[in-house]
Order: C-alpha cells, then structure tokens, then sequence
C-alpha cells in the first residue's frame, strides 16, 4: 500500500500528540521534522485548510496562555488550574525535576504565587494539528526584593473543552557571573 503525505501527516499527529503527552518533547520534534521531510519529498502542500487549522489552534493556544498568565496575577488557583489537562499525561519539568501527573502536582494544594510577574516575548507555533508550543520570558519577584528572570514553555493540545496545557516547564536564568 501506497502511503500519501496526507496520511503520514494524520498518522504522525496522532505519534506526536502521544509522545508530547509523554513528555517526548525532543521525539516529538524529531518526527515533525520527518513529516515535514517526506511531505517536502512528496511534493505536497500545505493546503488552505490546514493553514487555517493551524492559525485557530495557534489562536486558541494563546488565549488559554493569557488566560494562565491572568490566573497567575489574580491569584486564582481554580482558573489556573483549569488550563491544565487534568490527567496522568501531564509533564511538569524544573530544573530539579520531571514530573509527571495532575493528581499530586503541588500546585493544586499549594498558594505560592509570585509577588509580580512580567511577561515578555510571549510566542506560540503550532507544531501539528491540535499541538502548539508557547513560551516567553519572565521577569518574577517571587518575595519583595528578590528578582528572578528566565523562561516559560508550555506545550497545548487540544481537547473537548478547547486548547489545555499538557507540558509545562521554566527555568529561571543563571545569575551573573562576577568577576574578580
């Protein structure tokens, strides 16, 4: 049987859909790239249709990003957490840790929040059908006094209450190194 590139692409959105809820975050780019090189080779295009797809799950990603970033400066834990999917296929990753689970995230009982928080360089890309990864720069006073920076990501996909957070992951920037 023959395989065109449409049913490589529907087939490897659905692999990248499992492996980003697993946290695969480096295969599910490797086989993006493959899908990208063998419709590349195939001499297919990408038709209207999917650029549309791409541009409403690019859309609707952000508006679930802004609506996590809203939760946080209003300091409403239930509205955080509904952007979140609520399922084992969760991956939270810290520089400490990868995570993975709604059930016993810390966020869920814990009240932390950043005394202030700038968002910049707020991007999204959509990475297949239904996948958009999202980050941007921080700037954190997590306690009067004490400034961090670093980066955000966050990995959506969509599901049947719209685009949620399966991946999330920030890093704060290492501090300056001083001379002597």
């Amino acid at each position: 049987m023959r395989m065109t590139a449409r049913s490589t692409t529907t087939s490897s959105a659905t692999q990248i859909r499992r492996l980003v809820a697993s946290g695969t975050l480096i295969a599910a780019a490797m086989l993006t790239t493959r899908v990208a090189a063998a419709q590349a080779t195939t001499g297919a295009s990408v038709t209207s249709a999917a650029r549309v797809g791409a541009a409403r799950d690019s859309a609707d990603a952000m508006a679930t990003f802004r609506e996590n970033i809203a939760a946080i400066h209003t300091r409403n834990k239930p509205r955080y957490l509904a952007t979140y999917v609520h399922t084992p296929q969760l991956v939270r990753h810290s520089p400490t840790a990868l995570e993975t689970g709604y059930e016993g995230w810390p966020a869920i009982t814990e009240s932390a929040w950043p005394d202030t928080l700038i968002v910049k360089e707020m991007r999204v890309v959509p990475v297949a059908p239904g996948v958009v990864y999202g980050y941007y720069r921080y700037i954190g006073v997590p306690a009067p006094g004490d400034t961090l920076t670093g980066v955000s990501t966050r990995v959506f996909v969509r599901t049947p209450v719209g685009m949620r957070i399966t991946v999330t992951a920030s890093w704060n920037d290492a501090p300056p190194v001083t001379k002597r």
